[in-house]
């Protein structure tokens, strides 16, 4: 996708035309694609949000985000495409652009669309809406008859880079709708993988389905702990996040960490 403010025409076409995804399937994709909703205001301040967005834009529910300017938490070389990619929605007769925009979680395709409350331009405002760069080709696919997977590909950074990183680098991974979100010893990012698939092609003797969102590699648990009377695993991210245990998982992982 350039850098050039599509028309919704050519948006269509360009998420149709890679491969021979049928109708109903692509119908069925872009249902299950997540979607992060951002409102702003005139002066391009965050108004509101939904929690996927606060995730794409690494910002976790303690930091502040509104009332912050959106190209603040862009990094700087993207700052001047997100401004332009703001002003060709407010200046565009239909009011919508779009374009790839990179992200402290990766590189997202971004659409803008003018809103009004009364009289322009004291009353204008925008939705920004985005989703992971390639979602809609790479989503769930199955992997049976393939072998297990040595590498994990992973979404950061500028550009279209895919990252590969080894298996055994990953803490954990947490279903994230139509893909997943990897933690791994070093840094977190996004999966253009489901869950479900990603579990048919790593070993389960390490990685271990502890709840229906989140497979684990037991090799990175630090420590078992309860909270609000609820097992979870405290693991060896960066973060050094907490993941629950479902209570159909708990027999399974006290004998997988003899607790």
């Amino acid at each position: 996708m350039t850098d050039e403010a599509k028309s919704h025409g050519h948006r269509a076409a360009s998420f149709l035309a890679p491969g021979s995804v049928d109708g109903a399937s692509f119908e069925y994709r872009l249902q299950r694609t997540p979607v992060g909703v951002v409102i702003l205001d005139a002066a391009r301040k965050i108004r509101a949000a939904n929690p996927l967005a606060r995730q794409l834009l690494g910002r976790d529910s303690a930091t502040p985000l509104f009332g912050v300017d959106i190209l603040s938490l862009h990094p700087e070389g993207a700052r001047a495409k997100v401004g332009w990619l703001i002003d060709c929605a407010r200046d565009s007769a239909d009011g919508t652009a779009s374009l790839l925009v990179s992200t402290p979680m990766g590189s997202l395709v971004a659409k803008v669309t003018r809103l009004q409350t009364g009289p322009a331009p004291a009353n204008l405002g925008y939705c920004m809406m985005f989703h992971a760069q390639g979602e809609l080709q790479m989503g769930e696919s199955r992997e049976d008859g393939l072998g297990p997977l040595v590498k994990l590909p992973l979404m950061r950074g500028k550009g279209g880079v895919t990252t590969l990183i080894d298996v055994d680098q990953v803490a954990c991974l947490t279903a994230q709708g139509h893909y997943a979100e990897a933690k791994t010893l070093a840094f977190s990012a996004f999966c253009p993988r489901s869950l479900a698939d990603l579990e048919r092609r790593l070993d389960p003797a390490i990685f271990v389905r502890v709840h229906r969102r989140h497979l684990v590699n037991i090799r990175h648990v630090l420590a078992a702990e309860r909270d609000h009377g609820r097992l979870h695993l405290r693991l060896a991210d960066p973060d050094s996040t907490l993941i629950p245990v479902s209570r159909d998982k708990i027999d399974l992982v006290r004998r997988l960490l003899a607790v």
